[in-house]
């Protein structure tokens, strides 16, 4: 009997299984399924309590394992339909996203769709000008053909004119008069046809220039139209404000939140020429006509105002890429805060080093972290963040590591040619709302400004920094032509390193009849044979960078240096025989490195300051010891 009992049971188990399989494919079944299994349930164990009350004492252990399998199996009931629940909520959202992915499609085709026929329909008239042209064309042909016919004419009159008073023949006077008052007035006939086409002609040439530029108007037009700039790329639909990175190749951005009707006005009167434009604007309805002034004169007054302010920007800019210090960058940066009418603009540069973000305040430093807040998404994105709005958001981290609260802000990231962005403009408060487009293009503009006049700060450093090290690489050159003895050449050579790469550590092993040997302060220490990886290196005569000399195979305590810091190994060659090595220790300070460049990409890249170093005391030695 309790065999039987597990049977029906793993047969429900199966069936129940089953159903859990279908979930994906109908919401529906499952339901059914779901119904029928605890209605199977309920009956098998309506039946089983029957059962037992008829059992004896003996089959008690038997019940016993009946009941622990029931128990078992409604476990497994339950953690199945805790599992159909949660497939089902799955199918619902789903179903909620697809229905979604599907409205946006319909709106994308559908804007396609007009984006199409406006085309179309531009397309043909374009092709309609086209055929006016080459009509006009052939007129200006024929009138020209008409023009020369007459000219010829002309020539033919003078000619006869000529052979009468040339001929020698005596014509009555009255006949000679007769003939020469008719081709004078023949000739006059002739003229007045000529000015006449000629009129005409100028009338086509006219009609002429204004389809040229009525199809020049139009070829603009579908040119914008085929344009990737379009609205949609300047408005975050979700929170429906303008944000951009890149400067904008029109300043479409400035009508997007405008009357759709006041938009296609003032689009076409642009377009139109002064007569069009009458026409136009007589078509009008009478009680429309002083709005549609009105919008036309705010956007006039509108632009001039924009063109003064750019005029204006174009001279800041003049000012801004003659600045050579951070200092004057940074001071230059907060006074542009008056010119773009907001309440303050801050600068913040990176400094890979410390991992902060710096700006300098009223002559005080100010460093902050940029983990998380809308700062981070501005530089991990490398696009530009719009907060303008009355809500307080998160932006950055102190440097105690509170959090940064702020609204009305902008952020705009400065995209250098390094691994990270150098940096980012915060633009806070503008004072006046209905100038945020204008802020965030003039911002666009003064952040491409700001990244190369910090390119090229951090080059002008970094070519005062090379004229600096090779002053100290002359004097300290003439230092070691005077040493008398190599160990005098070795304290020079240390007292260089010490100069030029402050905090490194720097040996020079010699190599004589096959053994290496090197001073230090416990005195001469030596070796019989070519060892350790400086050994190695005499014998490829290559130099090498390592990360972790300790950690080679070659390495030899006796002769290399003990450090965690990466090594740089120079062969002195003479004749193509190696004379010596020397070994230097690269810290931060003498890594190749740039204010914005990742360090842990220049840890893999030679110094150029060490082999700088390690030329010139190869020089000095091959010079001083022959």
């Amino acid at each position: 009997m309790s065999k039987k009992r597990l049977d029906r049971l793993d047969a429900g188990q199966c069936s129940t299984d089953r159903s859990h399989h279908k979930n994906n494919n109908s919401t529906d079944l499952n339901f059914t399924l779901h119904q029928r299994l605890n209605s199977n349930v309920d009956e098998q164990l309506q039946s089983k309590i029957t059962l037992f009350s008829k059992f004896k004492q003996k089959e008690l252990p038997q019940v016993n394992d009946s009941l622990q399998g029931m128990a078992q199996t409604l476990s497994k009931v339950s953690f199945n339909e805790i599992q159909h629940h949660q497939l089902q909520r799955d199918y619902e959202k789903i179903k909620t996203e697809l229905a979604q992915f599907r409205a946006q499609q319909i709106k994308l085709y559908s804007t396609i769709t007009k984006l199409q026929k406006d085309n179309q329909i531009l397309i043909e008239k374009l092709k309609f000008y086209d055929e006016e042209k080459l009509n006009l064309q052939r007129k200006i042909q024929i009138e020209q053909k008409q023009n020369e016919e007459l000219t010829k004419k002309l020539k033919r009159s003078e000619q006869r004119i000529q052979i009468i008073l040339e001929s020698n023949i005596i014509f009555q006077k009255d006949q000679i008069k007769t003939t020469l008052l008719d081709t004078l007035h023949e000739n006059e006939h002739y003229k007045m046809e000529a000015i006449q086409k000629q009129k005409d002609l100028q009338k086509l040439q006219i009609n002429n220039n204004n389809l040229n530029h009525k199809l020049n108007r139009l070829t603009n037009r579908i040119v914008a139209a085929q344009r990737h700039q379009t609205e949609s790329e300047f408005i975050d639909q979700d929170k429906m404000v303008i944000t951009f990175t890149e400067i904008p190749t029109n300043f479409i951005f400035r009508h997007i939140f405008q009357n759709i009707e006041c938009k296609q006005f003032i689009s076409t009167s642009l377009e139109q020429t002064p007569e069009q434009f009458g026409s136009h604007f007589n078509l009008i309805p009478q009680d429309q006509k002083k709005i549609h002034l009105i919008w036309l004169f705010n956007h006039m007054v509108n632009y001039r105002e924009f063109s003064q302010q750019h005029n204006n920007f174009i001279i800041k800019l003049t000012d801004l890429i003659v600045i050579k210090t951070y200092s004057d960058l940074y001071a230059f940066i907060q006074n542009m805060s008056q010119f773009l009418k907001v309440q303050r603009l801050t600068l913040w540069l990176r400094d890979y080093w410390t991992g902060f973000f710096e700006t300098i305040q009223e002559g005080q430093s100010q460093k902050i972290i940029c983990s998380k807040g809308a700062f981070k998404d501005c530089l991990e994105q490398r696009e530009a963040v719009n907060k303008l709005t009355a809500q307080r958001h998160l932006l950055y981290q102190d440097s105690k590591g509170d959090d940064i609260y702020q609204e009305n802000t902008y952020l705009y990231p400065l995209i250098t040619d390094t691994v990270l962005p150098a940096g980012l403009l915060e633009v806070f408060q503008p004072t006046q709302n209905n100038s945020y487009s204008d802020i965030q293009y003039f911002t666009s503009l003064l952040g491409t400004f700001v990244k190369i006049v910090v390119q090229k700060i951090e080059n002008d450093i970094v070519i005062q920094n090379v004229a600096k090290q090779k002053d100290i690489l002359i004097s300290q050159f003439l230092c070691l032509m005077q040493s008398n003895d190599k160990l005098q050449f070795t304290n020079s050579v240390k007292e260089m390193q010490s100069k030029l790469l402050q905090i490194s550590t720097c040996e020079i092993i010699f190599i004589e009849n096959n053994q290496m040997f090197k001073y230090n302060p416990q005195g001469l220490q030596s070796i019989s044979c070519i060892a350790g990886v400086c050994g190695q290196i005499a014998q490829d005569k290559k130099p090498a960078f390592f990360s972790n000399l300790t950690k080679q195979v070659h390495y030899n305590q006796l002769i290399d240096m003990y450090t965690l810091a990466p090594v740089y190994i120079y062969p002195i060659l003479r004749d193509n025989e190696c004379k010596a090595v020397i070994e230097l220790t690269l810290t931060n300070k003498q890594i190749d490195r740039h204010r914005f460049r990742d360090p842990l990409t220049s840890l893999n890249q030679q110094s150029n300051q060490a082999r700088m170093f390690c030329e010139c005391v190869q020089t000095a030695y091959l010079c001083k010891f022959n």
